[in-house]
């Protein structure tokens, strides 16, 4: 019998498609430590664009592995609607420029190439700004874009997350799907009593109204978290997630030094390790006297020492004043 291939496996585990939110972080560090570290001011960019065209290299790189070892659909943080407002007003322009080439013809052919459906959620805060506001334009061009693809089921997905505001989009759900989608909602949610079932009609309603289609609920996270602080990048996934079984994986670096080796680790360990939940009552002759002092004596070293307390900032040395 002819043993199964990583992807296969990771496909037969997952019959509705592995999903993933992929909220890659330190893309500036990435290139600066690649490109210009050897530079006398390595740390200043010059050329924008240069570090646009790397980053979105990098990150095409990253998506083509992921769907080489068996995932289906990602969900990708594009730009977040703080954007507009922390950095100032020219790199809020420079970051719509960047957004656009998402639906340039050099990703469109990617998009073609890898039979991948792309969409863009969260631009209903973009069409609610002025018309003559840059990021309105940003949202129409979006919306264009999605109303002329020809959509095919099937097809891998990509689900580019852009300036979203969750609660908007859950309080347009209703306007976006129509009064007959919401009657039909209301209709089965009040027919069952199932908790597991209502938990995933609620999901697949607001689901299809945020993202413009079905898709399951993500089983992953990754991230980085190279400074130490376990931030959450990804809005609209994670307030949907709502306590379904779900990991969350950060790398100590910026994303795109994960290699091939390490994401396959990551979906190995998602898919056939550990069952999230435990189905028995207790321990019960899972483990010894023994190993439970061992145990007792690791974790009150552990919490005798607040730094090892996940999320905390890691501090450089050569910055302290001391």
């Amino acid at each position: 019998m002819t043993q199964l291939s990583f992807s296969e496996q990771i496909r037969e585990h997952y019959p509705q498609g592995l999903t993933g939110i992929f909220a890659t972080g330190g893309t500036r560090t990435t290139f600066i430590l690649e490109q210009q570290r050897n530079q006398e001011n390595p740390g200043h960019i010059k050329d924008f664009t240069e570090y646009t065209s790397y980053g979105f290299n990098r990150l095409f790189q990253l998506i083509e592995t992921f769907f080489s070892l068996g995932g289906q659909n990602m969900i990708i943080p594009l730009f977040s609607y703080q954007g507009f407002y922390e950095r100032g007003e020219e790199y809020a322009q420079q970051a719509v420029r960047m957004c656009l080439r998402m639906i340039d013809g050099e990703n469109v052919a990617f998009y073609q190439k890898h039979m991948i459906d792309p969409y863009f959620a969260g631009i209903d805060t973009l069409l609610h700004l002025p018309d003559d506001h840059y990021a309105h334009h940003l949202g129409v061009e979006f919306e264009t874009f999605q109303r002329k693809w020809l959509y095919q089921d099937g097809r891998r997905k990509i689900i580019w997350e852009v300036a979203p505001i969750p609660l908007f989009s859950f309080w347009n759900a209703h306007q976006v799907l129509g009064e007959q989608a919401h009657i039909e909602f209301e209709r089965t949610l009040e027919q069952s009593t199932d908790l597991r079932e209502m938990h995933d009609l609620l999901y697949r309603y607001y689901a299809r109204a945020v993202y413009g289609t079905d898709i399951p609920m993500p089983q992953f996270y990754l991230g980085s978290n190279r400074n130490g602080d376990l931030k959450l990048r990804s809005m609209l996934p994670i307030a949907m997630v709502c306590g379904g079984p779900f990991r969350m994986f950060f790398t100590p670096y910026p994303s795109f030094f994960m290699t091939r080796e390490t994401l396959q680790a990551i979906l190995e360990d998602l898919a056939f390790g550990k069952p999230l939940r435990s189905m028995k009552t207790d321990y019960s002759n899972q483990v010894t006297s023994e190993l439970m002092e061992m145990e007792y004596q690791r974790i009150t070293k552990l919490s005798a020492d607040p730094n090892t307390t996940l999320g905390l900032v890691r501090k450089n040395p050569s910055s302290n004043p001391d």
